[in-house]
């Protein structure tokens, strides 16, 4: 079994500012903090995009910093609010695609992870893969002809019914989904971008998108304009098995936050132990 961590949308800014009244920095640490302890038996945390709100540097020193906690091996991946200059400046270390775009790819046994660059330099809203980019994917993909894949970006490449947003994903996607048709072994496309939680199918290939981390936008009938909430910061569990990929939205957990615990039983009705008690009687009234 694979297990993959997906983090996504960051939006870290420099110490004592914020992104819609919240904190980022503080609530992407609540995740580390969670992957840590519930989930070090992960193989590879992947981060896909918007690192930070405004791609400055010093937001950029700041997410190493809050990455040096995290006890698994990361990659870091580009969206809209990153600028590729600064990233490459501030984390001169992080895996590319030799020709400047952070791009890379992360195998493990029959399983292939193949992570995108989709920023576009001349456009913060919609995404891009340019020639050079879209050569790169085939190369990894025919390499990778007996693996299964999974395909990390931070643009969805096609419309998940949110209007808001269909303006704002990836442009130009007939190269991408050619190669993709060429590839029945790609399985799953994983992004972020949209800061809801959404999952589904294209055609033969499933989907999940992860909200973030920062803000959340609501769904709802407004066309004019998106609505941010606070709302608690969340991240995925991808596991691949033999003949199974699965998804599992989370949230970050802390021991004083647990109520109770539940112990199987022969007669099937489960022992229940309280490990909170006074929280549960809060709660129930």
């Amino acid at each position: 079994m694979c297990k993959i961590i997906h983090i996504t949308d960051v939006h870290l800014v420099p110490e004592g500012r914020t992104v819609v009244g919240m904190d980022p920095a503080a609530r992407f640490a609540e995740v580390v903090e969670t992957v840590n302890t519930r989930h070090a038996d992960a193989d590879i945390c992947i981060v896909s995009g918007d690192l930070t709100d405004h791609g400055d540097i010093d937001s950029y020193l700041r997410l190493g910093t809050l990455l040096e906690k995290l006890q698994l091996p990361v990659r870091l991946m580009m969206g809209n609010h990153d600028k590729r200059s600064n990233f490459r400046l501030a984390m001169p270390g992080m895996a590319d695609d030799g020709s400047g775009y952070v791009q890379s790819v992360a195998d493990f046994g029959d399983l292939r992870l193949i992570l995108l660059d989709t920023l576009d330099d001349a456009n913060a809203g919609t995404g891009i893969l340019c020639r050079r980019r879209l050569s790169w994917f085939s190369e990894r993909l025919a390499e990778a002809r007996h693996q299964r894949i999974v395909v990390f970006m931070h643009h969805p490449p096609r419309s998940v019914g949110l209007s808001w947003f269909d303006d704002m994903m990836l442009e130009e996607t007939s190269g991408f989904w050619s190669l993709v048709d060429a590839h029945p072994n790609v399985e799953h496309i994983a992004f972020g971008h949209l800061h809801v939680t959404t999952a589904g199918r294209w055609g033969r290939v499933s989907f999940s998108c992860n909200r973030g981390t920062c803000h959340r936008i609501t769904l709802g009938s407004k066309t004019d304009a998106v609505e941010f909430v606070e709302s608690e910061p969340t991240f995925d569990i991808i596991t691949a098995t033999d003949g199974a990929l699965l998804v599992h939205h989370s949230a970050p957990v802390f021991e004083q936050g647990v109520i109770a615990r539940e112990y199987p039983t022969d007669d099937g009705k489960g022992r229940l132990e309280f490990l909170n008690r006074e929280k549960f009687e809060a709660l129930a009234d």
